[in-house]
């Protein structure tokens, strides 16, 4: 069993995420966002991770210091309170961070460091509405300076954060509830929905049709979480209602490659990690969070004839060469080929004894931050990532 930490704090946690490393450092974020949900002062909070000798505001990417999160206890350095449940949170810099709400407002707040408060730079107000009633703006997707929003009413918002007013309103970009929203290329974006439909929108069209449509299965089963594989991103991971964790490729199917079994209720949040994209983790509403590991199909030679050509004694490519860009693997991927390798996935269940639902999770280099129901932020050092 991976190491663990757990923090309790005094609300429920809907949203988790790390801040961005510093760019061009060696070092990785030990500072992260929550956003809690089903409160009367519900808040959003920024907390660091402490490291003794280290840096104030980063850490070592040694195993060492990985290690040591697990037995630091985060501290809060800054919060603020927000208005309606926090559904959806994301740093879009260093000190801004974007929050949607329950009542279909997207907030800008700036973290100050200096003074370690939190203040509101801008707010879009009421963006998601059903004629004369608000409601809730359920996800964000930001790249540079532009942001996406989808809501209860089907509706995707463009914004532009030096923008007052939204830049354009996309009324029918569905007729049920977008539940997530991502960014697949520079004009792109992915939603999912719930009634199990993955679309892909040009923001370049003026039509306002989504360009492509994907469909899980006949049931209409809800999706409610998405994420893009950050070397190859015609691979998506869908979470769904049952539980199930789909992958697709968006080149040539409209239904998923693989649909893999894993939590007995609703997935609420899956990431791949974003350097080692052969991990993926998701949580559910049962209460578990599981490490998807599929590296072990990438050194395959038989499944994957390209990491299997070795350098040394014949030329090819190594290996180790087919992480290079950052991370992102040249190599053709695992999840595409898990209906002929299901055997070589392995599946780790790392909270094995929490028994409210884990709503969020966020992954930075070896250490996994969860959210849950429980009042409680968990740490967990996964030391098999690497």
């Amino acid at each position: 069993m991976d190491d663990i930490g757990v923090k309790f704090v005094s609300h429920k946690i809907s949203k988790i995420r790390w801040r961005p490393a510093v760019s061009q450092s060696l070092r990785r974020s030990d500072v992260f966002a929550t956003g809690s949900w089903d409160d009367e002062d519900n808040r959003v909070s920024v907390w660091q991770i402490p490291q003794d000798g280290g840096d104030a505001e980063i850490m070592d990417t040694t195993a060492g210091a990985a290690e040591a999160v697990v037995e630091s206890e985060p501290c809060l350095l800054a919060e603020i309170r927000h208005v309606g449940d926090v559904t959806d949170l994301e740093y879009i810099s260093l000190e801004n961070i974007l929050a949607s709400s329950s009542t279909g407002t997207v907030t800008l707040y700036r973290h100050h460091r200096n003074s370690q408060t939190l203040a509101v730079m801008h707010q879009w107000e009421q963006l998601h509405r059903y004629g004369d009633q608000t409601c809730a703006c359920t996800c964000t997707a930001a790249r540079d300076e532009m942001v996406v929003t989808g809501g209860e009413d089907g509706k995707i918002n463009i914004l532009n954060i030096g923008q007052r007013h939204p830049s354009r309103t996309i009324a029918k970009a569905d007729s049920c509830t977008i539940n997530g929203i991502t960014f697949l290329k520079q004009s792109e974006i992915i939603t999912v929905n719930s009634v199990g439909q993955l679309k892909i929108f040009d923001l370049r069209l003026d039509t306002g049709d989504p360009v492509n449509t994907f469909l899980v299965t006949g049931e209409q089963t809800p999706l409610h979480c998405v994420d893009k594989h950050p070397g190859q991103p015609h691979i998506v991971a869908t979470g769904n209602r049952d539980g199930m964790l789909c992958i697709w490729d968006l080149r040539q199917d409209k239904f998923p490659v693989t649909l893999l079994e894993g939590h007995s209720s609703t997935m609420w949040d899956l990431k791949f990690h974003p350097r080692n994209p052969d991990h993926l983790f998701t949580c559910s509403e049962d209460g578990t969070v599981y490490h998807w590991d599929g590296s072990a199909m990438s050194s395959d030679p038989i499944l994957n004839p390209i990491a299997g050509t070795g350098v040394g004694s014949g030329g090819g490519m190594s290996v180790a060469a087919n992480f290079s860009l950052g991370g992102a693997t040249s190599h053709s991927s695992p999840w595409l080929q898990m209906e002929v390798a299901r055997q070589r996935l392995e599946i780790k269940t790392l909270l094995p004894h929490v028994s409210l639902p884990v709503n969020t999770l966020d992954i930075e280099e070896q250490t996994l931050l969860c959210g849950t129901d429980g009042e409680s932020i968990y740490t967990i050092h996964v030391p098999s990532v690497r």
